[in-house]
């Protein structure tokens, strides 16, 4: 007998899930609408904004649609697929470079896409996939190395572009999914170990190789990576120069105050004080023009995402799903973690941007299709598809 269709709905879209991102769309156009005032191009930006928004659309309608358990038996393909998006920015006449990351593809003049946005996805998959063969628990060491190395390989692609941001985004997803997976805690110890020893080593080796090879720009750490660590730990060091992006940030959130100076309104923001205000920065631009109510109701808005997908985490029917939805669950995470703490100085300035809010349509893209991979969960949890 045919359901009615309040009860497919019902069963289909997670309603909480729905409505939280669909006002943090709204948020965030608002916001690049108000960042973008007074910049050359404001309408084409604004356009191209809400072009990412419509671009989303599709993969999450496509992927809302698929039954997630088939890409569990795409690993391999999809792991070539990774691998293969990761380096196509180091191709000869692919690539592009742009604050200091050869990270986009371009083609003649014609820019593209971030490959890293949609590798993203195609990580947590893979490595739901992987971790989901051990049925929640990860105890003997040659299990814990074969998980690290899937992991490891993509992680160092992106190191190699050089991407510490989004580096960083890979590792914040493999330690939430071990989370869910089974992972012991003392492994989570000697992994947490490991990959300090490792920072250091590489740390020491780059001091070694610019030393030997004249190379004061970097070699395995670029020199303005390491200009905006040293920041982080002196605010003060260089104001003018790495550690301008910050005190202006700063300066532009203190002044917000309680409510704000008003929307499209603000000094730091409409005399173009803030960089990358439309981007890495905008919750600064939010912080001034909505001051502290605007920021609650906007980690208001990421708390209701963040508890829907981990609702939708409890609810699959299998660990593959509920790895995919805690994969999602901790980039967010880390993103918004790190986007506003950066803009605070409580985190260091790595070039994350703020889901759902920064400018950006491979960033939008990949956002909204994590959706689509929630509903797709969602809508299967009984273990079919309701019709």
């Amino acid at each position: 007998m045919r359901q009615p269709l309040s009860r497919i709905l019902r069963d289909r879209l997670h309603i909480g899930l729905l409505l939280a991102t669909i006002a943090l769309l709204a948020y965030g156009g608002l916001m690049v609408w108000s960042a973008t005032a007074t910049m050359t191009g404001h309408t084409a930006l604004v356009q191209r904004q809400l072009q990412g928004v419509a671009l989303g659309l599709l993969p999450l309608m496509v992927l809302w649609l698929l039954d997630y358990q088939v890409l569990k038996a795409w690993t391999g393909p999809l792991m070539v697929a990774l691998s293969l998006l990761i380096i196509s920015p180091r191709i000869p006449g692919l690539g592009a470079s742009v604050s200091g990351a050869t990270s986009w593809l371009q083609i003649g003049s014609i820019r593209l896409f971030q490959p890293s946005e949609p590798a993203k996805l195609l990580f947590i998959v893979v490595l739901a996939a992987v971790i989901a063969e051990y049925g929640g628990r990860i105890e003997k060491p040659r299990d814990v190395l074969k998980v690290a190395g899937f992991a490891a390989i993509p992680m160092a692609l992106i190191l190699m572009q050089p991407d510490l941001g989004t580096g960083l985004v890979f590792v914040a997803i493999t330690f939430g999914m071990l989370l869910i997976g089974g992972l012991k805690g003392r492994w989570f110890v000697a992994l947490a170990l490991a990959g300090v020893m490792l920072v250091g080593i590489v740390f020491g080796l780059n001091a070694v190789l610019v030393s030997a090879l004249n190379k004061p720009d970097g070699v395995l750490i670029k020199s303005y990576q390491l200009d905006r660590l040293l920041v982080f730990i002196d605010p003060a060091r260089d104001p003018k120069g790495a550690g301008y992006n910050l005190q202006q940030s700063k300066i532009a959130i203190g002044s917000g105050g309680l409510t704000g100076a008003g929307f499209g309104m603000g000094t730091q923001s409409r005399l173009n004080f803030i960089p990358e205000r439309h981007t890495d920065f905008i919750f600064s631009v939010l912080g001034e023009q909505l001051g502290f109510v605007g920021a609650v109701i906007l980690l208001g808005l990421y708390l209701a995402l963040l508890a829907s997908a981990l609702s939708v985490s409890g609810s699959s029917r299998d660990l593959f799903g509920a790895l995919i939805a805690a994969g999602l669950i901790s980039m967010w995470t880390f993103q918004i973690l790190e986007n506003v703490g950066m803009t605070i100085g409580m985190m260091p300035i790595t070039g994350i941007p703020l889901p759902f809010m920064s400018y950006g349509s491979s960033f939008m893209v990949t956002n909204l299709a994590g959706v689509g991979m929630l509903l797709s969960i969602w809508s299967r949890r009984y273990g079919t598809t309701t019709t």
